[in-house]
């Protein structure tokens, strides 16, 4: 029995060895040439053994969601917050059936609670109540916030309107639009991101985790908060969270929790739920994570990758041509090319605050928009093999909507291979070459692509799109307009930026 891999990557093991593992039969029960499949392929797939009874739990059973407690129903707003109510159990047979009355616009707030009194469909219901309708398919219990008294659950849940229509304004939705489309053509996405962030000791983002010691890999310097970042893993798990891998980044305070593959909209879910989950299981412990782009100068940016590959009904690889020198098959091209093209109106939705333009100056993030192959610094970076192949969107910044995210690059991807894009040639431009797409330097001129972006407006929404400039435009740039003055340095444009931003991502 085969198994695969991060992505569809074949990755081959026995499940005589894996079963082995998990019953901690010991190895010399086995043929030597079983004993040795075991020792080199253990270190393949040990993203996929470390507790595969737990994983069945998390794939396969769904919890009662009746016997909760409380449960938590929210829905992810157009900033990827989840926004909601929490409800007591005798009240959840009720609320799974008939849901619950929440003002319509509870997705569309500015991030600091603003309330957008400009929007018309608002204003003319006088404030009226949508309705939050609980997915019961995505209940999980909240294990960073159950006890032993009292289990917490959590659905995530659909934005209706009162006469039990979907809002189209729903971030989940539109990404739920975008992967339908693929679908009706016969495929589906499977995707994974890659979630960096960082940990202080205090509010104001003075004492990082660590000391203010940065060391990318170090397994000493990770092992001074070893215990946090365990209990965080083990948690996450065990409220059936997919989590994969962690490790300490290139600055002080700074980790990277990577996700397994999921299929559709599995994945944007699970990372919506996973951020939810480590800012409050921080708290808990006395620690602030934040998910904020660049929450203090000088140090270095999150990242939010987001690795994607496209799959037949059938198993194949969508992106994977093995006759191809470079392993990449037109339509992986012509998906690469679609997201050159759209990526200055893709700025807009995959660094959605002002702080994020600070992430383009720092570290390895992309600043010249090209691709190539496993190229750390480029924009779009593919990654293959002699089996497989898929893409990394390392446009993304930590504070984006993983739904937005996931819907805009559907929607780039698609239109690159609807229209047959040329690609160009892989690398950074060189002299003499014809400038690509260029990342807006501003929040401000990132709306103005994306408004311009007829393609990207309409495959998102349009009003998703209206209200989402609104919100940004009338409240965040303005804020800083406001708040910020020219002559402000680096450092204290960004302190101004971290309290706007930080109690929220």
């Amino acid at each position: 029995m085969a198994l695969r891999g991060r992505l569809g990557v074949k990755q081959t093991n026995t499940l005589s060895i894996l079963t082995a593992v998990v019953q901690k039969i010991p190895l010399q029960d086995f043929p030597i040439e079983t004993q040795l499949t075991a020792i080199t392929g253990l270190f393949q797939v040990s993203a996929y053994t470390t507790s595969i009874s737990e994983k069945s739990r998390r794939m396969g059973e769904k919890p009662d969601v009746t016997k909760f407690d409380y449960l938590q129903c929210s829905i992810p707003d157009i900033h990827g917050v989840p926004r909601g109510r929490v409800v007591p159990r005798h009240l959840i047979p009720r609320v799974l059936r008939d849901g619950f009355g929440l003002f319509q616009g509870i997705g569309n707030f500015g991030m600091n609670m603003e309330i957008p009194y400009d929007i018309e469909e608002y204003a003319s219901t006088h404030y009226a109540n949508g309705i939050i309708m609980p997915l019961p398919d995505t209940a999980f219990e909240m294990k960073w916030s159950s006890t032993p008294k009292r289990r917490i659950g959590h659905a995530i849940s659909s934005l209706l309107f009162s006469n039990g229509e979907q809002d189209p304004v729903c971030s989940r939705h539109t990404a739920q639009r975008q992967i339908d489309r693929l679908k009706k053509m016969g495929m589906k996405i499977k995707s994974a991101y890659e979630m960096e962030f960082m940990v202080f000791e205090s509010e104001d983002a003075s004492k990082p985790m660590g000391g203010g010691k940065k060391q990318y890999g170090n397994m000493e310097l990770l092992d001074e908060n070893l215990d946090f970042f365990l209990d965080l893993m083990d948690t996450l798990r065990d409220s059936g969270l997919p989590v994969e891998f962690f490790n300490n980044e290139f600055d002080e305070g700074q980790y990277e929790i990577t996700m397994e593959p999921r299929t559709g909209i599995e994945a944007a879910d699970a990372v919506f739920l996973a951020r939810y989950g480590i800012r409050a299981f921080s708290r808990r412990r006395g620690y602030n994570s934040t998910f904020m782009a660049r929450p203090a100068y000088p140090q270095n940016a999150n990242g939010f990758h987001l690795n994607h590959s496209l799959w037949t009904k059938d198993g194949k690889d969508v992106f994977f041509d093995e006759a191809d020198p470079q392993r990449l098959s037109v339509f992986a091209r012509q998906w690469i090319a679609g997201l050159l093209h759209h990526t200055p109106g893709l700025c807009a939705l995959f660094s959605p605050t002002v702080n994020c333009y600070q992430r383009f100056s720092s570290g390895l993030a992309p600043n010249t928009v090209y691709w190539n192959i496993d190229d750390r610094t480029c924009t779009f970076r593919a990654k293959t093999s002699s089996t497989g192949a898929y893409l990394e969107n390392r446009l993304p910044s930590s504070a984006c909507n993983p739904y937005l995210t996931l819907s805009a690059t559907i929607a780039a991807g698609l239109d690159g291979v609807e229209r047959k894009l040329e690609c160009p040639q892989p690398g950074p431009p060189k002299e003499g070459e014809k400038a690509g797409p260029v990342i807006p330097k501003t929040l401000d001129e990132a709306l103005d692509c994306l408004n311009k972006d007829t393609v990207l407006k309409e495959a998102v929404g349009a009003k998703v799109v209206d209200y989402f400039t609104l919100l940004k435009r009338q409240f965040e740039i303005k804020h800083f307009e406001n708040n910020a003055t020219p002559d402000m340095s680096k450092a204290e444009r960004i302190e101004i930026e971290r309290k706007y931003y930080m109690p929220y991502l």
